[in-house]
């Protein structure tokens, strides 16, 4: 009897610490919390009309920002905050603005006065349709399921929203007595374990309209999320999916097996640590994004009016040719420095490649002026000259940072070599030293935002490499023995 009465209390207290875990864990840990923020960040191309009936625009690049956060709550509801700004790249005139509020059921995330309409995705997402009220739709439209996809390695379900004749007068510059209506065609990429938002595009015709009669095309466009949006997105979701998985599986059964204690502290305790640095990471990349945008400007200034000066400099035709020669080199060091200030705003945000015809020897030969060298080590560049397209000042920055890094791996004495081959299916470059080599545990995280072994490494430049290469179509790896950094470029690069 006691057996039982035993067997009894250990499958009541089991179903009872899985059920508390369930229902206080879980269920909270799915909920829109206080600090719930989303930044999603695209790019795109647009045409504006600049007056009533007026013809559009030449095409600019577009770059749009949407900033969503919990500004109050009150019980289990949530009021968010959610600002979109469109910017015209070229004239950095502010095109679109849309101020929003919602009041949203944190658990539910459907509308306070709507309860029918969903603002978000909640986990476990199905396919099918789903009533919304989307804050990146602006319109009471059905998300209609389309079919699964795959973005940054996660499967994905894709929802499409269309709006038609949609009064969008609030949100585009007024012209008296004219209404803007819009058409619009939006795409979401749902991830369905966590219902997380991965990718959006949205393309749309806004229409002038007065007295009920359409008389010009207000403006014309599309967007997209950058890949370093969608990227943080992507590793945000990881690992969220991560969470779920251990929350609604294989917490239950560490909790029915082990008894709630001390065993159970410390696996929370770890998980929570684990979190705190995804978090931790997370907040870095989102700060280097921000901190890039604020001081490429203003940086970029003073290099502006440096090389105003040379360039007056360069004019006085009494200068003699060794001057000449020194004032050549400065230029291009000012040209290199402007290009490394933009090393980490291009690591963020996407820039068009400028593709050109390029010699190796004159891109060796670049990379390495003006750059510190001990007596000790030798650099060994191949005697042979390939011709190879790709992006000139991004191929430079990523030789130079390799081959710094190897000198600075090295020390004092050591040697360098630099392998240029014309191989069938590519441009192959690889850049070797005689160091000590990588530590075989850094290899696989060595391109990953944000590593570094240096006490004062940025953990950017690598990183900033991989995505200039894959940028190119190409690839970057490293092997150990001796160490050894291998650049393959398709020859196709457009």
């Amino acid at each position: 009897m006691s057996s039982l009465k035993e067997f009894a209390f250990l499958i009541a207290s089991t179903a009872a610490v899985i059920g508390i875990w369930f229902t206080a864990y879980v269920q909270e840990s799915e909920k829109l919390n206080g600090d719930y923020q989303l930044y999603l960040e695209q790019n795109g191309e647009d045409q504006v009309a600049n007056r009533i009936g007026g013809d559009l625009s030449s095409p600019f690049y577009l770059t749009e920002s949407l900033i969503q956060k919990v500004t109050g709550t009150d019980g289990n509801y949530v009021t968010i905050s959610s600002i979109v700004s469109g910017v015209n790249q070229d004239t950095g005139k502010e095109i679109f603005h849309s101020e929003q509020t919602y009041h949203v059921d944190a658990y539910s995330l459907t509308y306070k006065d709507v309860p029918k309409k969903q603002f978000g995705f909640k986990p476990g997402v199905q396919k099918q349709n789903y009533d919304f009220i989307h804050p990146m739709v602006f319109a009471d439209v059905p998300l209609v399921y389309q079919n699964t996809d795959t973005v940054n390695g996660l499967e994905v379900y894709v929802f499409n929203a269309q709006t038609h004749n949609l009064d969008i007068t609030g949100t585009s510059p007024l012209y008296p007595g004219v209404q803007i209506l819009s058409n619009s065609n939006s795409t979401f990429w749902i991830e369905p374990t966590t219902g997380d938002l991965v990718k959006f595009e949205k393309s749309w015709i806004d229409y002038q309209v007065q007295n009920n009669k359409t008389i010009a095309i207000n403006e014309k466009g599309w967007k997209k999320t950058t890949t370093y949006s969608s990227f943080i997105l992507s590793e945000a979701t990881k690992s969220k999916i991560s969470d779920y998985y251990y929350n609604t599986r294989i917490m239950p059964i560490l909790l029915g097996s082990l008894t709630v204690g001390v065993n159970v502290i410390l696996i929370l305790r770890s998980k929570l640590r684990r979190s705190t640095e995804t978090l931790v990471k997370n907040a870095k990349l989102t700060a280097i994004g921000n901190l890039s945008a604020r001081i490429s400007h203003d940086l970029r200034n003073t290099l502006t009016v440096i090389k105003g000066e040379v360039s007056i400099m360069s004019m006085d035709e009494n200068k003699d040719a060794k001057t000449n020669e020194r004032l050549q080199r400065l230029n291009r060091a000012i040209d290199k420095m402007d290009n490394q200030i933009g090393e980490v705003l291009d690591f963020v945000r996407e820039k068009p490649l400028k593709i050109e015809d390029i010699s190796s020897t004159k891109l060796i030969n670049r990379a390495l002026e003006g750059m510190y060298v001990p007596e000790g080590v030798k650099i060994t560049t191949p005697v042979q000259d390939v011709k190879m397209r790709g992006d000139y000042l991004k191929l430079e920055t990523v030789l130079s940072n390799v081959v710094i890094n190897a000198i600075q791996a090295i020390g004092k004495i050591g040697q360098v070599m630099i392998s240029v081959e014309d191989k069938p299916d590519g441009i192959v470059m690889s850049i070797t030293d005689t160091g000590p080599g990588i530590p075989e545990k850094h290899l696989s995280k060595i391109f990953e935002p944000l590593f570094t072994t240096k006490p004062l490494g940025t953990g950017l430049g690598l990183a900033s490499c991989d995505a200039i290469i894959k940028s190119h179509g190409g690839k970057i790896s490293v092997t150990n023995n001796p160490t050894t950094f291998t650049i393959w470029l398709p020859k196709d690069s457009k």
